[in-house]
């Protein structure tokens, strides 16, 4: 399985994912990142919209209740819903069928932050 968590432009450290953010009724899907875990810590997060399918599988239920699964495999998919993204942690693992993917870096990212981001964005497109 080839694993395309190079094309993030991170580096080459290791990433934790900290929360899933479900929204719009399955339309918008947050992953909630934390890149560099025992160094610098920084976080980003992962943004899927324009969603078709979700498909959720927990692997591991012993470790549902940890604040942060390891992230293992990265493969973005193609967007406009032609091949799903699929994260794989060492917790669950989720494939999105999705119509755009953008990736957010900085220190204060939260899903209100972003969600106004993005409606600024597509605001901007419409105009």
């Amino acid at each position: 399985m080839p694993d395309d968590y190079n094309l993030l432009n991170l580096g080459g450290l290791t990433s934790l994912v900290k929360n899933v953010n479900v929204s719009l009724w399955g339309n918008e899907v947050l992953l909630e990142c934390i890149y560099d875990p025992t160094g610098d810590q920084l976080p980003y997060s992962l943004v899927f919209q324009d969603c078709r399918e979700i498909m959720w599988e927990v692997h591991d239920e012993e470790e549902v209740k940890e604040p942060l699964a390891d992230l293992i495999g990265f493969q973005l998919g193609e967007n406009a819903h032609r091949k799903a993204a699929l994260i794989h942690t060492d917790i669950f693992e989720i494939s999105i069928l999705y119509g755009s993917f953008s990736i957010h870096k900085g220190e204060n990212l939260n899903a209100e932050d972003l969600e106004t981001e993005v409606l600024v964005s597509q605001a901007q497109a419409v105009v």
